[in-house]
């Protein structure tokens, strides 16, 4: 099995697995502070690659740039999925990632050259139509949940798949360790200033809300390295639809232990989103 699928099939555990688990520490300290310790959690991780790589080695200014927007639309889109995460139901703010590789996809055609197979571009249809129907559909009855979270969700799915296809470009200027070192140094002060804004709000920092998130925010940091070595490695039209497929295990942890119920229209926009994850593979 090639690295770069091995790397492709951790994240997809690592961010399923976390994103399951990161619902209640979300609602019960903020997504502020979920933010503060998702940015502080990271950051001496990337900072570490930077040193331990000699990342500096092939700073140049286009890679820098690259690296900074890649930063820019990553932490937007964290930032617009933890908000989206507080307000909705788990198990469908999950699926709902699954639309960004449509982005990614193109923007790798358009810009990279990147020729696709009538399999993916079928796949791409069953993202964006499981998508839309996730967005369309809600709880019936005192279940319902509303669509409060579906704009920050929108949001984080553009600025993802922005991020994808730059992310690659980044790396491939500056290495692994370079962007990572660039990546640190954007992201960190974004997130501490956004979530300064919102440390009044609800939540507090209780200690069972901090333990809570421990798990989750440790599996997000290791995913965060191997997304990096998946895109760098990977064809980048087959690694972004392919680790898109990590909310079919935040759904199983969200229904088997959690028990986070679903209906039928959901279960069958998210299966939509996993066939499309698959086909996008093939």
């Amino acid at each position: 099995m090639e690295l770069w699928l091995v790397c492709a099939l951790l994240t997809v555990v690592c961010y399923g697995l976390g994103e399951g688990l990161s619902k209640e520490p979300t609602v019960r300290l903020g997504s502020a502070r979920m933010l503060v310790l998702y940015a502080l959690g990271s950051a001496p991780i990337y900072a570490a690659w930077f040193v331990l790589g000699s990342g500096w080695d092939r700073l140049t200014p286009l890679g820098v740039a690259l690296a900074t927007a890649s930063a820019v639309c990553g932490c937007f889109g964290t930032i617009f999925w933890f908000r989206a995460m507080e307000s909705g139901t788990a198990s469908v703010v999950s699926g709902f990632t699954a639309a960004y590789p449509v982005i990614t996809v193109a923007a790798a055609v358009v810009i990279l050259g990147v020729s696709l197979v009538p399999v993916q571009i079928i796949a791409i249809a069953f993202l964006l139509v499981g998508a839309v129907v996730l967005g369309l559909h809600d709880h019936p009855g005192e279940a319902a949940v509303g669509r409060a979270w579906l704009a920050p969700m929108l949001c984080a799915i553009v600025l993802w798949g922005a991020w994808g296809i730059v992310e690659r470009m980044s790396i491939d200027a500056l290495g692994f360790a370079g962007n990572a070192g660039i990546y640190v140094l954007v992201s960190t002060p974004i997130y501490l200033a956004v979530a300064s804004r919102g440390l009044r709000g609800t939540g507090s920092w209780d200690r069972a809300g901090i333990r809570e998130a421990i798990p989750s925010l440790f599996l997000f940091s290791i995913a965060g390295i191997t997304i990096f070595l998946a895109i760098g490695l990977g064809p980048i039209a087959i690694v972004v639809p392919l680790t898109t497929a990590y909310p079919i295990v935040a759904i199983l942890v969200r229904r088997f232990w959690m028990d986070e119920r679903l209906t039928f229209p959901q279960k069958f926009a998210i299966a939509l989103a996993m066939v499309g994850a698959f086909l996008a593979t093939l």
